[in-house]
């Protein structure tokens, strides 16, 4: 429940769910009955998608709650546009907290590791609940993108998915580092835009 999580952890969730349209209270950090219907709407909001769209396995399941329900249905129409022959697609990867990209930054950096990204919190979509990551897997084995043939499969499911979900951008079209495994709720605005109204609470999709 809201009433255990920290005052910076019930503050993301009333910016979550105001963006989404289901929170009218302060943002102000604290638990209160509005923030408890609030999470329970957002809940109950996530049900109703998952039983127009169709359910996935448990994991993609996990990372999609973690998204604004319109990126939720968009996440959806990507896993239904996939692909299914010989391999599988998972969504690996959905909302972060700023610590959580922190982290991801640091790598090839202070921490071991390739470079993965150029964002520090708070600068990557994944920290606003429109961004995922989809991972490819032959039976049991995950596709990291290290051979030439397992690149190329996150380049031909971006070639595929790309012509069938409108309203999405892909992270192997960024021109610092490609990104193949991202995709995110296209919104026109930059991520510093899109961090300054989602701190306000207002809608940027």
């Amino acid at each position: 429940m809201s009433a255990t999580l920290s005052k910076a952890e019930i503050l993301f969730l009333q910016r979550f769910a105001k963006v989404a349209g289901l929170y009218k209270g302060p943002l102000d950090g604290k638990f209160s009955a509005q923030v408890g219907d609030a999470e329970e709407a957002l809940k109950d909001e996530f049900e109703k998608i998952r039983k127009s769209f169709g359910e996935f396995d448990s994991r993609s399941e996990k990372n999609i709650q973690s998204l604004l329900p319109e990126a939720q249905r968009k996440a959806r129409e990507f896993l239904h546009a996939a692909p299914s022959k010989t391999l599988s697609y998972r969504i690996i990867s959905g909302t972060r907290t700023f610590a959580e990209q922190d982290a991801l930054f640091a790598k090839g950096r202070t921490a071991p590791g390739p470079k993965v990204t150029n964002a520090r919190g708070g600068q990557s979509n994944h920290n606003f609940g429109i961004a995922w990551d989809v991972g490819i897997f032959d039976g049991k084995t995950f596709f990291t993108g290290k051979t030439k043939a397992q690149s190329k499969a996150y380049v031909d499911l971006a070639a595929t998915v790309m012509t069938k979900v409108k309203g999405l951008e892909w992270g192997g079209h960024f021109k610092s580092i490609k990104d193949t495994p991202h995709y995110q709720v296209a919104t026109g605005k930059s991520a510093t835009q899109v961090r300054k109204l989602f701190q306000a609470g207002e809608k940027f999709t």
